[in-house]
Protein backbone atom coordinates (compact mmCIF):
# COMPACT_ATOMS: atom_id res chain seq x y z
CA UNK A 1 0.00 0.00 0.00
CA UNK A 2 2.82 2.43 0.85
CA UNK A 3 4.33 1.90 -2.61
CA UNK A 4 0.96 2.73 -4.20
CA UNK A 5 0.58 5.89 -2.10
CA UNK A 6 4.17 6.98 -2.86
CA UNK A 7 3.59 6.43 -6.57
CA UNK A 8 0.42 8.51 -6.44
CA UNK A 9 2.22 11.35 -4.64
CA UNK A 10 4.83 11.31 -7.40
CA UNK A 11 2.15 11.51 -10.12
CA UNK A 12 0.34 14.35 -8.34
CA UNK A 13 3.49 16.48 -8.15
CA UNK A 14 4.19 15.76 -11.82
CA UNK A 15 0.77 17.05 -12.83
CA UNK A 16 0.04 20.69 -13.67
CA UNK A 17 -3.21 20.94 -11.75
CA UNK A 18 -1.55 20.98 -8.32
CA UNK A 19 0.62 23.93 -9.34
CA UNK A 20 -2.28 25.78 -10.96
CA UNK A 21 -4.34 25.43 -7.78
CA UNK A 22 -1.38 26.45 -5.59
CA UNK A 23 -0.79 29.58 -7.70
CA UNK A 24 -4.51 30.45 -7.49
CA UNK A 25 -4.45 30.20 -3.70
CA UNK A 26 -1.22 32.18 -3.42
CA UNK A 27 -2.75 34.90 -5.58
CA UNK A 28 -5.81 34.93 -3.31
CA UNK A 29 -3.51 35.20 -0.27
CA UNK A 30 -1.72 38.15 -1.88
CA UNK A 31 -4.99 39.90 -2.76
CA UNK A 32 -6.32 39.35 0.76
CA UNK A 33 -3.11 40.75 2.27
CA UNK A 34 -3.20 43.80 -0.01
CA UNK A 35 -6.85 44.46 0.84
CA UNK A 36 -6.15 44.13 4.56
CA UNK A 37 -3.11 46.41 4.30
CA UNK A 38 -5.23 49.03 2.53
CA UNK A 39 -7.83 48.87 5.29
CA UNK A 40 -5.04 49.11 7.88
CA UNK A 41 -3.71 52.30 6.29
CA UNK A 42 -7.22 53.78 6.27
CA UNK A 43 -7.76 52.76 9.88
CA UNK A 44 -10.75 50.62 8.98
CA UNK A 45 -9.33 47.17 9.65
CA UNK A 46 -11.40 45.21 12.17
CA UNK A 47 -10.62 41.53 11.50
CA UNK A 48 -8.30 39.22 13.41
CA UNK A 49 -6.10 36.33 12.39
CA UNK A 50 -8.65 33.77 13.52
CA UNK A 51 -11.57 35.50 11.81
CA UNK A 52 -9.54 35.69 8.59
CA UNK A 53 -8.69 32.00 8.87
CA UNK A 54 -12.37 31.20 9.34
CA UNK A 55 -13.28 33.37 6.36
CA UNK A 56 -10.85 31.45 4.17
CA UNK A 57 -13.37 28.60 4.11
CA UNK A 58 -16.51 30.70 4.14
CA UNK A 59 -17.62 29.93 0.58
CA UNK A 60 -18.51 26.85 -1.44
CA UNK A 61 -15.56 27.39 -3.80
CA UNK A 62 -13.66 25.01 -1.48
CA UNK A 63 -15.85 22.16 -2.75
CA UNK A 64 -15.27 23.17 -6.36
CA UNK A 65 -11.49 23.29 -5.96
CA UNK A 66 -11.31 19.80 -4.43
CA UNK A 67 -13.72 18.28 -6.96
CA UNK A 68 -11.93 19.76 -9.97
CA UNK A 69 -8.52 18.78 -8.58
CA UNK A 70 -9.57 15.14 -8.14
CA UNK A 71 -11.46 15.00 -11.44
CA UNK A 72 -8.47 16.30 -13.42
CA UNK A 73 -6.07 13.82 -11.84
CA UNK A 74 -8.18 10.68 -12.24
CA UNK A 75 -9.77 11.33 -15.63
CA UNK A 76 -6.40 12.28 -17.12
CA UNK A 77 -5.28 8.71 -16.42
CA UNK A 78 -8.18 7.44 -18.51
CA UNK A 79 -7.37 9.83 -21.36
CA UNK A 80 -3.63 9.05 -21.49
CA UNK A 81 -4.08 5.31 -20.95
CA UNK A 82 -2.06 5.07 -17.74
CA UNK A 83 -5.10 3.66 -15.93
CA UNK A 84 -4.69 0.43 -17.94
CA UNK A 85 -1.05 0.17 -16.89
CA UNK A 86 -2.09 0.58 -13.25
CA UNK A 87 -4.68 -2.16 -13.56
CA UNK A 88 -2.15 -4.58 -15.13
CA UNK A 89 0.45 -4.36 -12.36
CA UNK A 90 -1.11 -7.19 -10.40
CA UNK A 91 -2.08 -4.95 -7.47
CA UNK A 92 -5.62 -5.27 -6.16
CA UNK A 93 -7.72 -2.54 -7.75
CA UNK A 94 -9.21 -1.44 -4.44
CA UNK A 95 -5.67 -0.79 -3.20
CA UNK A 96 -5.01 1.41 -6.23
CA UNK A 97 -8.17 3.43 -5.58
CA UNK A 98 -7.47 3.74 -1.86
CA UNK A 99 -3.83 4.71 -2.40
CA UNK A 100 -4.85 7.30 -4.97
CA UNK A 101 -7.52 8.68 -2.63
CA UNK A 102 -5.12 8.94 0.33
CA UNK A 103 -2.50 10.76 -1.75
CA UNK A 104 -4.94 13.20 -3.37
CA UNK A 105 -6.76 13.96 -0.12
CA UNK A 106 -3.50 14.50 1.77
CA UNK A 107 -2.09 16.90 -0.83
CA UNK A 108 -5.25 18.99 -1.22
CA UNK A 109 -5.67 19.12 2.58
CA UNK A 110 -2.14 20.53 2.96
CA UNK A 111 -2.81 23.10 0.21
CA UNK A 112 -6.14 24.21 1.69
CA UNK A 113 -4.86 24.41 5.26
CA UNK A 114 -1.81 26.30 4.01
CA UNK A 115 -4.13 28.79 2.32
CA UNK A 116 -5.96 29.43 5.60
CA UNK A 117 -2.77 29.61 7.67
CA UNK A 118 -1.23 32.21 5.35
CA UNK A 119 -4.38 34.31 5.66
CA UNK A 120 -4.24 33.93 9.44
CA UNK A 121 -0.59 35.01 9.57
CA UNK A 122 -1.05 37.97 7.23
CA UNK A 123 -3.97 39.34 9.23
CA UNK A 124 -2.16 38.71 12.52
CA UNK A 125 0.82 40.73 11.28
CA UNK A 126 -1.40 43.64 10.28
CA UNK A 127 -3.82 43.46 13.20
CA UNK A 128 -3.94 40.79 15.91
CA UNK A 129 -4.38 37.04 16.29
CA UNK A 130 -7.62 37.27 18.24
CA UNK A 131 -9.01 34.83 20.78
CA UNK A 132 -10.67 31.49 20.13
CA UNK A 133 -11.05 28.58 22.52
CA UNK A 134 -8.46 25.90 21.66
CA UNK A 135 -11.04 23.10 21.70
CA UNK A 136 -13.30 25.02 19.32
CA UNK A 137 -10.42 25.69 16.92
CA UNK A 138 -9.25 22.07 16.96
CA UNK A 139 -12.81 20.80 16.48
CA UNK A 140 -13.27 23.14 13.51
CA UNK A 141 -10.08 21.95 11.83
CA UNK A 142 -10.88 18.27 12.34
CA UNK A 143 -14.30 18.93 10.81
CA UNK A 144 -12.74 20.72 7.84
CA UNK A 145 -10.33 17.86 7.20
CA UNK A 146 -13.29 15.45 7.23
CA UNK A 147 -15.00 17.80 4.75
CA UNK A 148 -11.96 17.90 2.45
CA UNK A 149 -11.61 14.12 2.43
CA UNK A 150 -15.35 13.60 1.90
CA UNK A 151 -15.32 15.99 -1.07
CA UNK A 152 -12.30 14.17 -2.49
CA UNK A 153 -14.26 10.95 -2.11
CA UNK A 154 -17.19 12.40 -4.05
CA UNK A 155 -14.82 13.58 -6.78
CA UNK A 156 -13.18 10.15 -6.93
CA UNK A 157 -16.53 8.40 -7.29
CA UNK A 158 -17.71 10.77 -10.04
CA UNK A 159 -14.41 10.38 -11.89
CA UNK A 160 -14.56 6.59 -11.89
CA UNK A 161 -18.24 6.69 -12.78
CA UNK A 162 -18.01 9.13 -15.70
CA UNK A 163 -14.37 8.66 -16.79
CA UNK A 164 -14.44 11.82 -18.92
CA UNK A 165 -12.68 14.98 -17.76
CA UNK A 166 -15.07 17.53 -19.24
CA UNK A 167 -18.25 15.78 -18.16
CA UNK A 168 -16.87 15.03 -14.69
CA UNK A 169 -15.86 18.65 -14.10
CA UNK A 170 -19.26 19.95 -15.29
CA UNK A 171 -21.15 17.50 -13.05
CA UNK A 172 -18.83 18.33 -10.15
CA UNK A 173 -19.41 22.07 -10.54
CA UNK A 174 -23.18 21.53 -10.69
CA UNK A 175 -23.15 19.13 -7.73
CA UNK A 176 -23.02 21.68 -4.90
CA UNK A 177 -25.74 24.10 -6.09
CA UNK A 178 -27.74 21.15 -7.37
CA UNK A 179 -27.60 19.33 -4.04
CA UNK A 180 -28.60 22.53 -2.21
CA UNK A 181 -31.56 23.00 -4.56
CA UNK A 182 -32.70 19.40 -4.05
CA UNK A 183 -32.29 19.73 -0.27
CA UNK A 184 -34.44 22.86 -0.21
CA UNK A 185 -37.03 21.24 -2.48
CA UNK A 186 -37.27 18.11 -0.32
CA UNK A 187 -37.51 20.25 2.81
CA UNK A 188 -40.37 22.19 1.23
CA UNK A 189 -42.21 19.04 0.14
CA UNK A 190 -41.75 17.12 3.39
CA UNK A 191 -41.79 20.13 5.74
CA UNK A 192 -38.70 18.64 7.38
CA UNK A 193 -35.49 20.67 7.58
CA UNK A 194 -33.24 17.62 7.99
CA UNK A 195 -32.39 17.79 4.28
CA UNK A 196 -31.22 21.40 4.61
CA UNK A 197 -29.28 20.69 7.80
CA UNK A 198 -27.34 17.91 6.08
CA UNK A 199 -26.73 19.79 2.84
CA UNK A 200 -23.05 20.30 1.96
CA UNK A 201 -23.26 24.07 2.34
CA UNK A 202 -24.98 24.03 5.73
CA UNK A 203 -22.59 21.43 7.16
CA UNK A 204 -19.63 23.52 5.97
CA UNK A 205 -21.06 26.69 7.52
CA UNK A 206 -21.73 24.95 10.82
CA UNK A 207 -18.27 23.41 11.03
CA UNK A 208 -16.38 26.68 10.46
CA UNK A 209 -18.63 28.69 12.80
CA UNK A 210 -16.84 29.26 16.11
CA UNK A 211 -20.21 29.67 17.84
CA UNK A 212 -21.68 26.36 16.65
CA UNK A 213 -22.68 23.78 19.23
CA UNK A 214 -19.95 21.14 19.73
CA UNK A 215 -22.38 18.29 19.12
CA UNK A 216 -23.43 19.83 15.81
CA UNK A 217 -19.83 20.11 14.62
CA UNK A 218 -19.09 16.52 15.66
CA UNK A 219 -22.28 15.26 14.00
CA UNK A 220 -21.53 16.93 10.68
CA UNK A 221 -17.88 15.84 10.82
CA UNK A 222 -19.05 12.24 11.19
CA UNK A 223 -21.48 12.76 8.30
CA UNK A 224 -18.60 13.94 6.08
CA UNK A 225 -16.51 11.00 7.24
CA UNK A 226 -19.26 8.57 6.26
CA UNK A 227 -19.58 10.26 2.86
CA UNK A 228 -15.87 9.69 2.31
CA UNK A 229 -16.04 6.01 3.31
CA UNK A 230 -19.14 5.29 1.18
CA UNK A 231 -17.81 7.07 -1.92
CA UNK A 232 -14.45 5.29 -1.77
CA UNK A 233 -16.16 1.93 -1.35
CA UNK A 234 -18.29 2.81 -4.38
CA UNK A 235 -15.22 3.93 -6.35
CA UNK A 236 -13.37 0.71 -5.52
CA UNK A 237 -16.37 -1.33 -6.64
CA UNK A 238 -16.64 0.61 -9.92
CA UNK A 239 -12.95 0.26 -10.72
CA UNK A 240 -12.96 -3.44 -9.79
CA UNK A 241 -15.99 -4.42 -11.83
CA UNK A 242 -15.71 -2.22 -14.92
CA UNK A 243 -13.29 -2.49 -17.81
CA UNK A 244 -10.64 0.25 -17.84
CA UNK A 245 -11.13 1.11 -21.54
Amino acid sequence: MMNVVSSEFYKIFKSRIIYVISIIFLAMNAISFAASASLKVKGKMSGTGFSNYQGSYGADFIFYIVLIFVACLITSEYSNGSIRQMACHGIARWKLVLGQYIAMSSVITIVLLGFGILNLLSCTILSELGKVDAAVFIRMNIGMICMFWATAGIGTFLSYLLRNEGITIIISVLLVPGSNFIANLLALLTKNDVFIRYSLTNMRKTIIDFTSKPEEVVKYSIAFLLIGVITILGSSLLFSKRDVD
